[in-house]
């Protein structure tokens, strides 16, 4: 795969994790879910943006040409069931990790390495946020009742 894909790989990565968010904070009907994943849609514009920075600063006379048709990939998640499409979100945030860290081996530059293992970094922690999710949905996260606690913690 030549620099070229690799950056159109990954804008179009980053555009249909927007899309995905997007369509996923208007189905969960509770708004910390949807809140989640308003933000999580702010994340990936910044890193399309950077990302198209980038690639003008390595190919400064080269234009970046994307997919006609950059839309989710679905294929096989069960859009009813809400663990399932949040494992699926959670994949996405994996691929796009690896796909980050891998460009940054490969590049010469400095500033753009960096920023490259950053955006892996933050793709690993919209994980965490969106395993946090799956556990709330499940009740996970909060184990005990907080009024066992009342007088034995301090303010």
């Amino acid at each position: 795969m030549t620099r070229h894909e690799s950056y159109r790989m990954v804008i179009e990565a980053e555009i249909r994790s927007q899309k995905l968010y997007e369509a996923l904070a208007l189905s969960f009907r509770n708004a910390d879910t949807s809140k989640i994943f308003n933000e999580l849609i702010l994340f990936e514009q910044a890193h399309e943006a950077k990302v198209r920075q980038a690639f003008a600063k390595e190919f400064p006379n080269d234009e970046l040409v994307l997919t006609e048709s950059i839309s989710p990939e679905l294929k096989g998640v069960n859009l009813s069931d809400p663990k399932d499409v949040l494992d699926y979100a959670i994949s996405r945030e994996e691929l796009a990790a690896g796909i980050y860290l891998s460009m940054a081996e490969q590049t010469k530059d400095a500033d753009i390495k960096a920023m490259l293992i950053r955006f892996a970094n933050e793709e690993d922690n919209h994980k965490i946020l969106l395993l946090a999710e799956v556990q709330r949905l499940h009740g996970a996260l909060q184990w005990y009742d907080p009024s066992e606690l009342t007088g034995l913690m301090e303010d």
